[in-house]
């Protein structure tokens, strides 16, 4: 959940693009387009060529089948699931927008990936201004309270420190009254009190939370100095780790300790509650994905394929 972390982008690798009938393009302000009309059917990017599904165009909401389009709500860049094919580009590319290309072009429509403040995600949905978010987001009780999620990854959390791990951070508990960086509205805010509840409880100093609007700022403020480690999503901490600098700055905390430490995780589509109608076809959506195996190849094509489900299950986050 989260994003802009712009000072790794220099290490991304260019994957290439899901694209619905012509050239993807880039909209105004941050907001991928995918494409100018409605596609019976879609390459994903040399893995897999999608085709429209009469029968779950028909279970969408009327206002989408008259748009023609699924607004998605995402904040970028968060990679390997949401990024910029490069430095200074608005073309989006990543787990997120595949999926979400491949999904639209099931449905028989398209998909806007519309950049947005993360903290913002969820009262855009409720405002009526996105349909559903893909930003690789936590389904979790909290955001059950307002949203439905279609749910289409596994995950954790990850701990990132300076490469050599100059302040011995080997274990959860070595966090203890160190200065954690994390990206403001994640679940990994969440789970850095509850282990702060556990410090306190056992007498340990509690973790310094240092929260920031992007996951870059989290970056900047552990190479900087300001904080000992970064709390990530595992996927995203592996990825940094691999891809920031070439592998030279950051390392992950290798110990058990972090998996039981933290609750189980899974990354599904938010729709709000009401919505029902889209709630529905996009989990017909990404069963049929599953089924014809675009949707393995897509996280596959990231080196992602260890997070994939075997069926599109609704809402099940704790």
């Amino acid at each position: 959940m989260r994003k802009a972390r712009s000072l790794s982008l220099t290490a991304l690798a260019v994957l290439g693009v899901i694209v619905l009938v012509a050239t993807l393009g880039a909209c105004g302000s941050g907001t991928a387009s995918s494409g100018e009309s409605p596609a019976a059917s879609a390459s994903t990017g040399g893995v897999a060529t999608v085709t429209a599904d009469p029968a779950l165009n028909a279970m969408l909401p009327a206002a989408i089948k008259s748009a023609g389009t699924i607004r998605v709500a995402t904040n970028m860049p968060y990679q390997p699931w949401e990024m910029y094919t490069e430095v200074g580009s608005k073309q989006a590319t990543g787990i997120d927008y595949d999926l979400s290309q491949a999904l639209a072009a099931r449905l028989g429509v398209k998909a806007s990936f519309d950049q947005t403040v993360f903290d913002s995600i969820i009262p855009a949905l409720l405002a009526g201004k996105e349909d559903m978010v893909m930003a690789s987001m936590f389904d979790n009780a909290e955001r059950q309270k307002q949203l439905d999620f279609v749910d289409y990854a596994t995950d954790g959390y990850g701990i990132m420190v300076l490469k050599g791990n100059p302040d011995g951070i080997n274990t959860v508990d070595d966090l203890a009254g160190k200065t954690v960086a994390v990206q403001s509205g994640t679940s990994q805010v969440g789970e850095l009190k509850k282990l702060n509840e556990t410090f306190t409880a056992s007498g340990k100093a509690p973790i310094n939370i240092l929260q920031f609007p992007q996951d870059s700022d989290a970056q900047l403020a552990v190479t900087s100095g300001k904080a000992q480690a970064q709390m990530d999503d595992q996927s995203v901490a592996a990825y940094t780790v691999k891809t920031f600098d070439n592998g030279g700055t950051f390392q992950l905390v290798d110990d058990p300790s972090v998996a039981s430490s933290f609750s189980n995780a899974i990354i599904g589509v938010g729709v709000p509650k009401d919505d029902t109608q889209l709630r529905d076809a996009v989990q017909k959506a990404l069963q049929s994905l599953i089924d014809d195996g675009t949707y393995k190849q897509i996280l596959d094509k990231y080196g992602e394929g260890s997070l994939a489900v075997t069926s599109a299950q609704l809402n099940q986050g704790k």
